[in-house]
């Protein structure tokens, strides 16, 4: 058996014991509660769709030291990458945008434990991708399919509320000309890692579809027809580790409660999803002023993570705090006061709805620290958003924590 296959199985031992011993501003999703259902009405909507709820290891596990064991689904899942894929979900605010991040926790997984491909791309992206140039053509030209975001200005609503699990969807129809039914989709991919080739495409939206391809790739075209939805799709290896990238500009992560949920279900079943990230909370900073208003934030989060428990009740979850931010006044560099708060708050949170937590705060010096990285070029010049360095050593820290564990029984 392989090493790393016996720390699984000691991790997994050690936690399931120890369990039995015992931006912008975005107010309406943010604070809003006139448009959200309440609990009571949400899982009783959740009950009705088609599958087992079970989450046995949720019910089991109730008490332990440290966070490790709530990522207990995860850890199992991996040491069967050999022979199936294990999907991961990281969600997350304008910080994680054009695959900050995300990209070298991908890389660290793929690397360890399998698997190659950039994951979920969307069919309209809003912002360029570190990974892969994604181009839609009709006739011939370029074009540019109408696409719906439930995040950002309410402009970007869709009439309903079916997104899909990168919170946006793209209509083929003949908005765009008539007959563009019919689109030519062109995939490439733009780096030389792990992510730099695939072997199948996975086609989310209406009608579910997978391109088996004969051999190994970097680029694809093809051709899409018919009325439908498109929700992204997916570069991707048949075995190993796979990361979706979704990056949700403006949004504090209180979105996915006004989704039509089935949509997120579906996928996360159907790609084994074993491991959702909910990195947010930035763009709340600027607009919380006191604890009142943390507490009405806090009980929109609360609500979203019980949503994805349950629609993914296989899955771990692994909510991740904001980062450190600065704001100017008359030239000086001033940190969020409230952040603090804010990271407390999150931390409350997952500890009472069963998810783990790790501070991307504290990770990085904690307040004030921002400073630091803008000064080593680590972050921007708007001193919130990292750079590609900043980004590609946050990601790395996200990675290691996640993988703690298991260095731990390797050292």
């Amino acid at each position: 058996m392989k090493p790393w296959r016996v720390c699984l199985f000691l991790v997994l031992c050690l936690a399931f014991a120890a369990a039995t011993v015992k931006g912008r501003r975005f107010l309406p999703e943010m604070l809003g509660s006139s448009d959200t259902p309440s609990d009571t009405v949400l899982l009783a909507y959740i009950d009705t769709l088609p599958y087992e709820q079970t989450v046995s290891w949720q019910d089991t596990i109730r008490e332990s030291a440290g966070p490790y064991h709530l990522l207990a689904p995860f850890y199992e899942s991996l040491a069967h990458t050999d022979e199936q894929t294990v999907r991961v979900v990281h969600y997350g605010d304008s910080q994680i945008e054009g695959d900050r991040m995300t990209f070298m926790l991908r890389r660290v997984l793929q690397e360890r434990f399998g698997g190659f491909g950039t994951g979920l791309v969307p069919l309209e992206p809003y912002a360029d991708l570190r990974t892969a140039l994604v181009s839609v053509r009709h006739n011939g030209r370029v074009v540019h399919p109408k696409t719906y975001r439930a995040f950002g200005p309410a402009t970007q609503r869709r009439p309903g509320s079916v997104y899909g699990p990168m919170v946006q969807v793209s209509v083929m129809d003949n908005s765009l000309a008539e007959g563009s039914e019919d689109i030519t989709v062109s995939l490439q991919s733009r780096t030389k890692g792990t992510e730099s080739r695939f072997t199948r495409i996975r086609i989310v939206g209406e009608q579910d579809s997978l391109i088996q391809m004969e051999d190994t790739a970097a680029s694809y075209t093809l051709q899409l027809s018919g009325r439908q939805d498109i929700y992204g799709i997916s570069l991707e290896s048949e075995t190993g580790v796979q990361v979706d990238n979704v990056a949700l500009r403006g949004s504090a992560g209180t979105m996915f409660t006004q989704m039509d949920p089935e949509a997120l279900w579906r996928y996360y079943d159907a790609t084994r999803t074993r491991l959702i990230i909910w990195q947010f909370g930035g763009n709340a900073a600027p607009y919380i002023k006191n604890q009142n208003q943390v507490d009405i934030y806090m009980k929109k989060v609360r609500q979203q993570i019980r949503l994805l428990h349950r629609l993914a009740p296989e899955a771990a979850l692994l909510m991740v705090g904001p980062s450190d931010m600065l704001t100017y006044e008359k030239g000086f560099r001033h940190p969020y006061e409230i952040l603090p708060l804010i990271d407390s708050a999150l931390r409350e949170v997952a500890e009472e709805e069963q998810a783990a937590y790790w501070s991307l705060l504290e990770a990085m010096g904690g307040t004030g620290s921002m400073a630091e990285w803008q000064d080593k070029g680590w972050t921007g010049r708007d001193g919130i958003h990292f750079t590609r360095e900043g980004a590609d050593k946050a990601g790395r820290m996200l990675a290691d924590f996640i993988l703690q564990p298991l260095q731990e029984q390797t050292e």
